[in-house]
């Protein structure tokens, strides 16, 4: 196998050790001014896959993708070096099973004494693992610039760079921050505190720091960030710039507020709704003590009407009794009465001047005194019988006065009800917009948890 001992036109034998450090090193590969193969390596083989005479006459293009080989670059690229010029550059090769692998190399042209271009030579180095991992790396890069607001600073706090999503959340233009100090966003009195001092002394060490921070914008505005500040360090070990990697949870922010304030209202409702419910069992308990006590009332009075009624029996009774006594005073009234008029008819009869007139004379004021007796009596037992219907009627006057009190406790009893009914809807009311007010915050807690 070919090593690369051609790579000069006269090569000196104290170059043949160079050679050999370069033949071992790197895939090489010789090539004429039109790009087809001369000669290559063991390496250069071992890279693409194919043997020797496989490649011998080929052109380098076989090596290359068609969208390298297609763009305008790789024709300029022989330009340049068949004007002379090298060139360095990171290209995707495509080996004889159709794997792609990744290399840096150098290509140049070999010169005669004259100095003129005879050859090409291309010292390559397979850097496939590398690559992918800068290509990982660049794209989480990328997707953290194309994600999240990143600014950079020095160990001071101050500005070095800044992406376009932090400059946008802020309102600012790169001009107007870099350079300036990192105390720009925060409040006046936290920039001039010892906790802010301490801040950046404990990045400077190397402290990464992490937490939602508030940082005001160029209009003034609350700006708010989850934000991590993490120390880069440099080639010698030491910290050498800081780097804020933050989120805008700016309108989360607002809206956790806005949703706290949701809860606190809903809360509020519902101690409020809560009191209601005390003050109606308060007022029910009032009502029911009202009501029960205008029972008691009642029951008292309805045992004092009981008693008025058996008293207005009783007295009833000494009503008849007397009413009977008179009506015997009055038959004996009426015996009387027939005997005068009998003895009249027997003085008309006589109407003569004689002992039997006057004795008949003296029968009549007999009859006359025994029924002014009789009528004594009858009016003496009127007049009882008067008296006993006075007691009865006082008797009756105060079962109406006791029966009207029974009717307004009973009343009383009544309103204390229909005020613990209305007590009751209330109570009820309240208690169903408890689970109203409930599921708003439940809600709203959702809301918060996610």
């Amino acid at each position: 196998m070919n090593s690369l001992t051609s790579i000069t036109v006269e090569a000196a034998d104290e170059f043949d050790d160079v050679f050999g450090m370069i033949d071992a090193s790197f895939s090489v590969a010789e090539l004429d001014l039109t790009g087809n193969v001369i000669r290559v390596n063991d390496n250069f083989l071992a890279l693409t896959g194919y043997d020797e005479k496989e490649v011998l006459g080929r052109h380098h293009s076989m090596f290359l993708s068609d969208d390298v080989v297609e763009a305008a670059e790789y024709g300029l690229c022989w330009v340049d070096l068949r004007a002379g010029k090298s060139k360095s550059v990171i290209l995707p090769w495509i080996t004889k099973t159709g794997e792609r692998k990744w290399v840096e190399e150098t290509v140049g042209p070999v010169k005669d004494r004259n100095g003129k271009v005879i050859r090409i030579v291309r010292l390559g180095v397979e850097v496939t693992e590398r690559h992918d991992s800068l290509a990982d790396l660049q794209g989480k890069v990328d997707a953290i610039e194309h994600s999240q607001a990143v600014i950079e600073f020095d160990t001071k706090g101050n500005i070095l760079t800044a992406n376009y999503n932090f400059l946008v959340a802020m309102g600012y233009s790169l001009s107007e921050v870099a350079g300036k100090h990192h105390s720009m966003f925060v409040d006046p009195e936290y920039a001039a505190s010892a906790e802010y001092r301490t801040f950046w002394r404990t990045l400077a060490k190397g402290r990464n720091r992490a937490c939602q921070f508030k940082r005001f914008g160029k209009d003034g505005r609350e700006v708010w960030f989850e934000a991590s500040y993490s120390p880069v360090y440099g080639a010698d070990g030491k910290v050498c710039k800081i780097v804020k990697l933050a989120t805008d949870i700016t309108e989360q922010v607002t809206s956790l507020a806005n949703l706290k304030s949701t809860l606190e209202a809903g809360f509020d409702e519902i101690d409020q709704t809560v009191g209601k419910i005390d003050q109606r069992y308060e007022d029910i308990a009032a009502s029911w003590r009202r009501a029960h006590a205008h029972l008691e009332v009642s029951a008292m009075v309805a045992g004092r009407l009981v008693s008025s009624v058996d008293e207005t029996a009783q007295r009833m009774t000494e009503l008849r009794s007397v009413a009977d006594h008179a009506f015997d005073h009055a038959i004996e009234s009426d015996g009387a009465i027939a005997s005068i008029e009998k003895a009249l008819d027997v003085l008309r009869d006589c109407a003569r001047d004689d002992p039997a007139i006057i004795e008949q004379i003296e029968v009549l004021e007999k009859c006359v005194g025994e029924t002014a007796r009789v009528s004594t009596a009858v009016r003496g037992d009127l007049k009882a019988m008067l008296s006993r219907v006075a007691v009865v009627s006082l008797a009756v006057s105060q079962q109406a006065e006791i029966t009207h009190q029974v009717s307004s406790e009973m009343r009383g009893v009544q309103t204390s009800l229909e005020t613990s009914q209305r007590s009751f809807n209330d109570m009820i009311k309240a208690s169903e917009d408890i689970p109203l007010i409930v599921g708003r915050t439940r809600e709203a807690s959702g809301i918060l948890a996610r």
